[in-house]
């Protein structure tokens, strides 16, 4: 069965079944068309899971799920197979435009509108002007795609680091009980399968990511932490036990914060500014050529969604950047408190001023605590007391900390929203002769 949507890269009111996909993949692809397939995806066939032609589709399906590119993987099968119609690739369900893994809840309104507006240019395509006047901006809008594929990856890198960290806690306190309890070895037994599995999915992850050839030593390292870990656990081998924990501490120290960074780092580029003014530069066009007042104002609720979200992603950066500068100063004041107040107190100069551009003309319950805990604090390096300096630092720390980490929170969330966006890029880039 098949049919004639107003695009064959959209799906309209239909939710892609993901065992379609699958079913679709294998009876309709062999492993050279598959490789084929994954080349005009921009994903290295070779990078798949090992396995057989079955197990590389199924890895295919889960790796598109992972990354918000669903449709796009949809778009590609049925751009490749047009006999495949989207009903053949549908489930019983309907719902929001091709929505597959996403819950419409979960996706924030400006993204939502500013995916639906780039949605509405591809069904706008096929008519005559419109695809001149897109592809003049192709330049911004691969950029703006490439950047957000780039943001996803490091979010996906980061989440699997943390999933990994909590793993190793539980291992840590268990080796902790060692060699006094010897039952601890039953709960690391049970545990080390599970720190395996998410070294392999982090390595998995790594190695179909953009920036795989970066990371290439601490890859080599989390092989060596799955080694040594499984020798501890079989052979009751403390000593290899710890050698892993130790190596693992550090990787999870070091990379966390590092792939964090890049990813802060990857959002401040983003320039949703300059896909904005693409989109109001083909409005514009359109209007003249008169396609229609429904499709105008769709177009337009997206520029204004994408200006909204620019401001969002800019002042999340801006805030990270200055909570992480606040918090770098306070983990080395932190590491000189045993010797002594004075280099808190002299680093107080600095430490004040970068607090109050924080949390001045903030009214939120945060702020309102954070300036407490730091006039208390003032006054306690005044009054010259080291047990109450002590105290109120702590507290500074600890709030500082909480705050930090949920403005870290509400940047990968917002991340995790770009995908929508990020994803109708994609399939608007995807339109053949769209040069």
């Amino acid at each position: 069965m098949t049919d004639s949507p107003d695009s064959p890269l959209l799906p309209g009111d239909k939710e892609i079944d993901p065992k379609k996909i699958l079913q679709a993949l294998i009876h309709h692809f062999d492993a050279d068309e598959l490789r084929t397939l994954c080349f005009h995806l921009d994903i290295q066939y070779e990078d798949l899971p090992p396995g057989g032609r079955s197990s590389k589709a199924r890895s295919l399906v889960e790796y598109s799920q992972r990354h918000h590119r669903f449709n796009v993987l949809a778009a590609a099968i049925r751009e490749a197979r047009p006999a495949i119609g989207w009903n053949d690739l549908a489930s019983a369900k309907t719902g929001q435009e091709g929505k597959t893994t996403t819950d419409i809840s979960d996706i924030g309104t400006e993204t939502l509108i500013a995916s639906r507006g780039v949605t509405t240019l591809i069904k706008l395509m096929g008519a005559p002007g419109v695809r001149e006047a897109a592809a003049n901006f192709r330049a911004d809008f691969e950029a703006a795609s490439t950047q957000i594929a780039l943001m996803n990856d490091y979010k996906l890198i980061h989440d699997l680091f943390q999933e990994l960290e909590n793993r190793y806690t539980l291992i840590h306190n268990d080796q902790k009980r060692l060699p006094a309890d010897e039952t601890a070895w039953d709960s690391i037994e049970l545990n080390e399968p599970e720190v395996k599995g998410k070294i392999d999915d982090l390595l998995q992850a790594v190695q179909l990511a953009s920036f795989a050839n970066e990371e290439a030593h601490w890859t080599v390292q989390l092989e060596k932490v799955q080694e040594d870990l499984r020798t501890g656990v079989e052979n009751f081998d403390l000593a290899a036990l710890k050698s892993s924990t130790r190596l693992l501490f550090r990787i999870l120290n070091r990379q966390i914060s590092r792939i964090n960074a890049q990813l802060v780092g990857a959002a401040g580029a983003l320039r949703l500014d300059n896909l904005e003014n693409a989109m109001s530069t083909i409005s514009d066009s359109l209007g003249q050529a008169n396609f229609g007042q429904e499709n105008l104002n769709e177009i337009q609720k997206s520029i204004n969604a994408l200006s909204g979200l620019n401001v969002r992603v800019t002042d999340l950066v801006r805030d990270h950047n200055a909570w992480q500068e606040l918090d770098d100063e306070l983990r080395r004041v932190e590491g000189t408190l045993n010797q002594g107040m004075d280099e808190l107190k002299d680093a107080w100069y600095d430490l004040a001023p970068m607090a109050r551009r924080l949390y001045d003309g903030q009214t939120d319950t945060w702020a309102v605590s954070f300036i407490q805990v730091c006039t208390s604090l003032n006054q306690a390096l005044e009054d010259g007391t080291d047990i109450t300096i002590k105290r109120f630092f702590r507290r500074f720390r600890s709030q500082e900390g909480r705050r930090f980490r949920q403005v870290d929170f509400d940047l990968l969330s917002l991340v995790q929203e770009l995908q929508e966006v990020g994803e109708s890029l994609e399939l608007l880039l995807m339109l053949r002769n769209f040069k």
